[in-house]
């Protein structure tokens, strides 16, 4: 038996023994694949210390516009008679009429300014000027009639007044002004909205008609239905207040319902794209743009579950060549 224990003891050190071997060998390769591996990176980096680059001549960009481009200005959802009480929206925001002037003539200098950087690249003749609806409050609910600065018709004269003045400035820097103008849900005169008379009982339809009366040398385009086309440079630009549009606050946000409802407008006369606002979101695809809001967050925008967003909106280019390219948000705080 005690001859047969010093075996066994005998055969479980050599076995150790041959294991210790197998790991240290196992060490030793992977030392030496990270020396190998080291070796070469050393070989490269000599190497290209002692090469000498072939450089070419690239001739810079030539300064000046080529090719073309329209811009579009996208104004809807002003609400300028609204008041915003800073204690009603955990102070993220604050409106009254003085804020509103300043948000209105920012947005009119802002075009010009954003049109003067595009114009370093391509040549920027012409403006579209769309506006949207919802640029007055009204009076369709009831506590408006106590929180609203003014009434409806002192509203239209004081949106002829700053539209006015706006379009005054744009003409000094464009030669060219088109201007599709719809009519929103809150400018109405009516308790519920109307569809097929929707036009005849809207306030910002009549204000437009008044402009219209104002500026006859710019292309106004007043549309008597929710739907406004447009073709540009052979592509069709549908625009539409957006309060048409089916969504309740679902976890894909407007894309769904938009999508949906492009698809089936789509039936009756194409677009290339659409274009509103209503829900006072700053959201854009290839095949539309959602425009935010001048009056910015407000009880509206918790009610219907919208992310805070600033006051903004929105700017982008129609290239003759590839469509819509530069698409910019208006910042107005």
């Amino acid at each position: 038996m005690k001859q047969d224990w010093s075996k066994t003891v005998h055969e479980v050190a050599t076995r150790r023994h041959a294991r210790t071997l197998g790991e240290k060998d196992k060490e030793m390769k992977r030392l030496l694949s990270i020396i190998e591996e080291q070796e070469k990176q050393v070989e490269v980096a000599l190497l290209l210390g002692a090469s000498t680059p072939v450089i070419s001549e690239i001739p810079s960009i030539k300064t000046g516009a080529s090719g073309s481009a329209v811009a579009f200005a996208i104004a809807s959802d002003w609400h300028v008679e609204e008041t915003v009480d800073p204690k009603n929206v955990n102070n993220l925001n604050a409106y009254d009429l003085t804020i509103a002037q300043d948000r209105v003539r920012q947005f009119f200098q802002k075009v010009v300014r954003l049109t003067e950087i595009q114009r370093a690249g391509t040549k920027i003749d012409t403006l579209v000027l769309a506006m949207l609806g919802d640029m007055m409050t009204g009076y369709i609910h009831e506590e408006l009639r106590e929180t609203n600065g003014l009434s409806p018709t002192e509203t239209v004269l004081w949106l002829q007044d700053e539209i006015a003045s706006g379009l005054v400035l744009l003409e000094k820097h464009f030669e060219r002004i088109i201007i599709p103008c719809s009519y929103g849900n809150h400018g109405r005169n009516t308790f519920k909205s109307r569809h097929s008379t929707g036009a005849k009982n809207s306030y910002e339809w009549m204000l437009y008609h008044i402009l219209r009366k104002q500026f006859p040398q710019h292309e106004w385009r007043i549309s008597d239905s929710y739907h406004n086309y447009l073709e540009v440079d052979g592509r069709i630009v549908r625009f539409h207040h957006g309060d048409d549009l089916r969504y309740q606050g679902g976890v894909g946000g407007l894309t769904i319902p938009v999508e949906k409802a492009i698809a089936q407008w789509n039936r009756a006369i194409k677009a290339d794209l659409d274009v509103f606002g209503h829900w006072h979101q700053s959201q854009q695809n290839p095949k539309w743009v959602s425009n935010a809001s001048l009056i910015g967050h407000s009880a509206y925008a918790i009610a219907i579950k919208a992310g805070f967003e600033p006051p903004s909106q929105t700017f982008f280019l129609m290239d003759k060549k590839r469509g819509r390219t530069v698409t910019a948000p208006i910042y107005l705080d």
